[in-house]
């Protein structure tokens, strides 16, 4: 089932009444507008994550850009590469992957389509009709850690990861380095879910972190880490969130969330595919670009020395004096 949002021939026409072309030819109105056609993540929407962040960006293009956007959610398709090579066929301005996971079958079909543009999100790739939008989720996970530590009584914190991969290694690192900055004696736990859309396992790898006197988690886990939240609100602990601020999970638990601005990935591949020609290469969005960040500190006891400790670490980060790679 196509999912495209767009303004009616009427709306457009009523819009642009002031355009000779318009009025003469309506359809060419149409052809010329842009689409952004995007496969979410496995997981899809309502995440409280990573796709509804997508989307989130791709409402911004549709309003303020006045883009065309379709998307598909693999319940739909069962595959990635299907997903891909249904878009692709309508021959939309871009053809958007959403996550590492799908970036073997992208690339299937973007060879198929060699003139048609596609972009990746959160994977690098080599061919010369893709352009890639990394992050430097270290970064962000960095100052996570720190908070956590912070926060930390028991010296024991915890992170949980959705799938062991070089990209969620990266939040597993940046957390670390974070958290042994601000104390060097701490322990961090560490486990792998092995899925982005297991909220019981999620739970269950929060109890036992917690038995082990983990008194902060961080879970980079898409829709598993709903259930380590949940967690650590049910045991009276903090978490800390990922991806978009994650609060209203675990109202009483989320301390803070890590923000991945997905939503800005979406509007820069907009912005950078308006370009004549098809788009290669790789972005990179961090703290310095405001793509990365905490969300406010909450449910906390910071004092004013401890927020001032955090702000002079995220001000090392955009100085570049953090290296956690």
């Amino acid at each position: 089932m196509s999912k495209r949002i767009g303004l009616s021939l009427l709306a457009l026409t009523v819009g642009l009444a002031g355009c000779g072309s318009v009025i003469d030819d309506p359809q060419q109105a149409v052809k010329e507008r842009r689409e952004m056609a995007v496969v979410l993540s496995d997981v899809g929407l309502g995440d409280q994550s990573f796709s509804d962040a997508a989307m989130s960006g791709m409402s911004l293009l549709r309003e303020k850009e006045d883009w065309f956007i379709d998307y598909r959610e693999l319940n739909e398709t069962k595959s990635y590469e299907v997903a891909f090579a249904t878009l692709a066929k309508q021959k939309p301005t871009v053809v958007v992957g959403l996550g590492f996971m799908g970036q073997a079958d992208l690339e299937k079909v973007a060879k198929q389509y060699p003139k048609q543009q596609f972009a990746l999100i959160d994977a690098v790739s080599e061919l010369p009709n893709v352009l890639s939008v990394t992050f430097k989720e270290d970064e962000g996970s960095y100052l996570a850690g720190a908070a956590a530590a912070i926060q930390s009584e028991s010296e024991t914190i915890g992170f949980i990861g959705g799938m062991k991969s070089p990209l969620i290694e990266k939040f597993e690192k940046g957390y670390k380095a974070g958290a042994t900055a601000v104390n060097p004696d701490i322990r961090v736990l560490v486990d792998y879910a092995e899925d982005f859309a297991a909220p019981d396992k999620g739970r269950q790898l929060a109890d036992a972190q917690m038995k082990k006197k983990a008194d902060v988690l961080y879970a980079a886990a898409g829709l598993t880490g709903s259930g380590v939240l949940e967690a650590a609100e049910a045991n009276g602990k903090k978490a800390i969130g990922v991806d978009s601020d994650q609060t209203t999970i675990a109202p009483d638990a989320v301390m803070t969330s890590m923000l991945k601005q997905v939503d800005l990935a979406i509007t820069k591949i907009g912005d950078t595919v308006k370009e004549s020609g098809l788009q290669s290469g790789q972005i990179v969005l961090g703290v310095k670009d405001g793509a990365i960040q905490l969300a406010p500190i909450r449910n906390a006891n910071f004092t004013p020395k401890e927020l001032q400790q955090l702000e002079q670490l995220k001000q090392d980060v955009l100085e570049g004096k953090v290296d956690v790679q």
